[in-house]
């Protein structure tokens, strides 16, 4: 770690990162990108799983849009409990 002796930088304050600040898009983006990146993870090749979790996937994008509603907020009310237990 010699190389980071004498790196002279900027602090994380002034870092861009193209995450906009602290606000309703600031969610939106970080929401999309766990999207992207839970995708990726439960798609990929290397997991057991994958091909289960894209039949599930098929399976939900079948069911009608008040269902789906229905369907998402029941499991969170499920992680919730979860997470108060």
């Amino acid at each position: 770690m010699h190389h980071m002796e004498s790196y002279i930088g900027q602090t994380a304050t002034t870092w861009d990162c193209g995450v906009v600040t602290e606000s309703k898009l600031q969610c939106d983006m970080l929401r999309r990108l766990r999207f992207k990146f839970a995708t990726k993870i439960l798609l990929h090749e290397l997991n057991v799983h994958a091909q289960k979790m894209l039949e599930l996937a098929k399976e939900f994008d079948k069911v009608y849009a008040r269902e789906k509603l229905s369907i998402v907020v029941e499991a969170v009310k499920k992680r919730d409990q979860r997470e108060r237990s």
